[in-house]
């Protein structure tokens, strides 16, 4: 096969994980409306069933963080896989509220174990040139799983219990991941970090060529020989020369987060409820956001080796905090607009706030805490990234239905909360994240020396 079919493939196969991850987080956007007409939930169990996966994502990065450097990236996805099909059952046939939160627990934990470590196989998998564009196969797999839970949602919303089938449909991707991974290669340099250089260069030799191939397990077994003295723990994430990584993992996933994105991954069908109040118009809406979410990030993939990561950041920001203001606006005026502005306004700002996000803040938080961190942590140092992915996104989707019910939600003060964060987001981009474009992950941990 050629190489970069091959890469292509390979990346393809690990991103399932991703569309896994975004098909079971988007999914209760379009199951809710069947889920309340069965049980009937208090808002505070409601609020429960939509989080739990949060939850669960909580705890993955705590299982796959020791893990994936200890029995390597390959097989941390294969055990992700199994959860998923576990997780994916449990919810199906769900004949209760209680057994609903149990097996999105269960789909959590493995989001959150394939949200780290998904990442950061692509990264060490890819050439430089291409690491950006690999990684964000991850992202456009998490807006596609979005898109497809919406069409299955969309398309099941008029049955009594739809609810079911919808959850059925995950079952079928994590299938398709856990036998895709049987056929895909260990990280090479995961392998070099455990002293098998020939299997390490088996596997460059079948993604460079001959001469790349021998030049970077040469820069790799010179980066494994030069930490072999330190040793791999929680004290060398929070060291002094690794702080500047570890506020860029913290830092980038707190802005992606209170940018509000999971607030509208969630919950668009209920805010677009505020302009389309008859039939299925909003949930039509919602299959727009996935649409949206799916062609920008495509964009990103074309972009992001050739502009670089800073100027996409800047660009994203600006246009977020743009259209943030413009569905705040359109709540906070709602009674002096007509009912025409009114949709424009928060339809418009909302898909045009997706473009901006999908092509910034949604890929920049996976492909950075990917290239960021040394090898010889970088399996619990990703994980630790995507926890805190985890911590914020629970606090966003467990407090916008709560705030959404108060007059923060009717005159549009939420969206003014996240349009903040975001401005303080350019405050961060400017002095802190650093241009990681052309440089190798060798040249990246070279840097914290």
């Amino acid at each position: 096969m050629n190489k970069n079919l091959l890469l292509y493939f390979i990346a393809a196969v690990a991103a399932t994980g991703g569309l896994l991850f975004g098909f079971d987080t988007g999914v209760i956007n379009v199951a809710l409306p069947t889920l309340r007409a069965q049980f009937n939930p208090s808002p505070e169990t409601e609020s429960r069933i939509v989080s739990a996966v949060l939850a669960g994502g909580m705890l993955g990065p705590f299982l796959s963080g020791p893990l994936t450097d200890i029995l390597g990236r390959k097989k941390i996805n294969i055990v992700a896989s199994l959860i998923f099909v576990v997780g994916s059952i449990i919810t199906a046939m769900a004949p209760s509220t209680l057994f609903l939160i149990i097996g999105r627990l269960f789909l959590g934990l493995a989001i959150g174990i394939v949200a780290s470590t998904v990442p950061m196989y692509l990264a060490e998998i890819a050439p430089t040139h291409m690491r950006g564009q690999l990684v964000t196969f991850f992202q456009l797999a998490i807006t596609l799983g979005i898109l497809l839970s919406y069409v299955v949602g969309f398309f099941f919303a008029e049955q009594a219990d739809g609810w079911r089938n919808m959850f059925w449909a995950g079952f079928v991707p994590a299938a398709i991941l856990f036998l895709g991974m049987l056929f895909v290669p260990e990280s090479p340099r995961w392998l070099i970090s455990k002293g098998r250089d020939a299997e390490a260069l088996a596997v460059l030799n079948r993604l460079r060529e001959p001469e790349q191939a021998t030049q970077e397990l040469t820069q790799t077994k010179r980066i494994v020989e030069n930490e072999k003295h330190n040793k791999a723990d929680w004290k060398m994430l929070f060291s002094k020369r690794l702080r500047i990584p570890l506020f860029i993992a913290v830092g980038i996933f707190f802005i992606q987060q209170f940018s509000g994105i999971n607030a509208i991954i969630y919950f668009s069908t209920d805010i677009f409820k505020n302009v389309f109040p008859e039939g299925n118009t909003a949930a039509l809406a919602t299959v727009g956001v996935g649409v949206t979410n799916s062609i920008a990030t495509v964009f990103a993939i074309m972009f992001l080796d050739k502009w670089g990561r800073k100027p996409l950041l800047y660009t994203g920001l600006i246009g977020t905090a743009i259209c943030l203001s413009t569905v705040g606006l359109a709540f906070f005026m709602k009674d002096s607009l007509d009912a025409g502005l009114q949709q424009f306004m928060l339809v418009g700002g909302i898909y045009t706030y997706i473009v901006f996000f999908a092509i910034s803040l949604g890929p920049l938080g996976w492909l950075l805490i990917s290239e960021i961190y040394p090898l010889k942590i970088r399996g619990f140092a990703s994980s630790m990234g995507s926890f805190n992915h985890w911590v914020f996104d629970f606090c966003v989707a467990y407090t916008f239905p709560i705030m959404a019910a108060t007059s923060l939600g009717t005159n549009g003060g939420i969206f003014g909360i996240y349009t903040i964060v975001v401005l303080l987001g350019l405050l961060f981009a400017k002095f802190v994240v650093f241009e990681t474009k052309g440089m190798s992950l060798e040249d990246i941990e070279d840097k914290w020396k």
